[in-house]
C-alpha cells in the first residue's frame, strides 16, 4: 500500500497489533487523498493513541473515522473520542462497543464541551457503550448548543426514562438533529418534545425536524418540517372540533394574530388526508370533516378578533 493513494482504508478484525497501527499511521501521513478510515475490531494500544490522533488532526481530507470495538479496556478511549470530536474536521465518527461511559471516569464535562463546540460533525454512533443517564445529560446539554449534528445513534446503552427526558428537553431547543436512535423503553420519555398537544402554541412550537427511530410510528416525516408542523396543528384542531370547542381556546397567546392563518392553511392542506394516515402519525381519532373546523372558525371569527383587540 505504501506510495499508493487511496480514498478509503478498511481494516476489519485483522488483529494488526501495535506494529500494524504504527504502519497505518505512516500510510495515513503519506496519503493526502484518504477520505475515510475503518479500523473496527482492531486493537489500539494506549501508547499509540496520541500519534494516531496527531495523524488525523494533521490530515487534509480525512472526514470519516470508524473505530468500533478498538479501545475497550483502554484508558485512552475517552481521549480518543474527545480528540476526534475536537479535531473539528471529522464529519462522521463511529465508536461502537468501546465501553465509553464517561461518568465512570469523570469525563462527562469534557464530552459535553467537545460536542457543544464542534461545528463540523454530522454523524455520531455510540451504540453499545454502557452510557448511563448522567452521560445522557451530558450529551443532551451539548445538543442544546450544537447546530451541526444530524445523526445520533445511541441504542444499546444503559439509559432509563430519566435519560430520555434529558434528550426530550434538548430537542425542544435543538432544530438541526434529524435522526435520534434510542431504545423503545427510553424513547417514550423523549417523544413529547416532538408533539406537545396541550395547546396550539405548544403544538406549533414542538420539534418538527427530528425523527426518533426504534418506534412503530413517528411524529415527524423526514424532510418536511412545514408539513410536520401543520399536521400537528391540524391534529389539535380536529380533536377539539369533535366537541366544537376550538374557539374557547383562542385566548391562548398568539393564536388570533399569528397562528390563525396557519391554522386555516393546515386545514386546507389536510382536508383530503385519509384518517388512517393522521392516525398512524398521531394516534388520534380524526373522524372530523375539515369543513366543520373552518365553519367553527368563521362562525366565531368576529367574536375572537374582538376579544383579541380588547386585550
Amino acid at each position: 500500500l505504501s506510495g499508493k493513494l487511496f480514498n478509503h482504508y478498511k481494516f476489519i478484525n485483522n488483529d494488526i497489533g501495535a506494529y500494524g497501527i504504527r504502519a497505518l499511521i505512516d500510510l495515513m501521513d503519506s496519503n493526502p487523498e484518504l477520505r475515510s478510515l475503518t479500523l473496527s475490531s482492531n486493537r489500539i494500544d494506549d501508547d499509540d493513541v496520541v500519534e494516531f490522533l496527531r495523524s488525523i488532526v494533521n490530515h487534509p481530507s480525512l472526514t470519516k473515522v470508524n473505530l468500533d470495538c478498538c479501545l475497550e479496556g483502554r484508558s485512552s478511549k475517552y481521549c480518543m473520542l474527545n480528540g476526534l470530536i475536537r479535531v473539528n474536521t471529522v464529519e462522521e465518527i463511529s465508536m461502537r462497543n468501546n465501553d465509553l461511559s464517561f461518568v465512570a471516569c469523570g469525563h462527562t464535562q469534557s464530552l459535553s464541551d467537545s460536542l457543544a463546540s464542534n461545528t463540523v460533525l454530522e454523524r455520531l454512533d455510540l451504540r453499545g457503550n454502557s452510557l448511563n443517564d448522567e452521560d445522557a445529560a451530558s450529551i443532551a446539554t451539548a445538543l442544546q448548543t450544537n447546530s451541526t449534528l444530524k445523526y445520533l445513534q445511541l441504542e444499546g446503552n444503559d439509559f432509563t426514562e430519566i435519560g430520555g427526558e434529558y434528550f426530550g428537553a434538548a430537542l425542544r431547543t435543538n432544530n438541526t438533529l434529524e435522526h435520534l436512535f434510542l431504545e423503545n423503553g427510553v424513547v417514550n420519555a423523549t417523544f413529547s418534545a416532538l408533539f406537545e398537544d396541550s395547546s396550539l402554541n405548544s403544538a406549533a412550537d414542538s420539534n418538527h425536524i427530528c425523527n426518533i427511530a426504534c418506534r412503530f410510528y413517528n411524529r415527524n416525516e423526514e424532510g418536511d418540517p412545514t408539513g410536520n408542523r401543520q399536521r400537528k396543528i391540524y391534529n389539535v384542531l380536529a380533536t377539539r372540533n369533535k366537541t366544537m370547542n376550538n374557539v374557547q381556546h383562542f385566548d391562548d397567546i398568539d393564536i388570533n394574530f399569528n397562528l390563525l392563518p396557519e391554522m386555516l392553511a393546515a386545514v386546507q392542506r389536510y382536508a383530503n388526508t385519509h384518517v388512517s394516515e393522521l392516525q398512524f402519525l398521531y394516534l388520534v381519532n380524526n373522524e372530523v370533516n375539515a369543513l366543520s373546523i373552518v365553519y367553527e372558525f368563521m362562525r366565531n371569527w368576529d367574536k375572537s378578533l374582538n376579544q383579541f383587540h380588547r386585550e
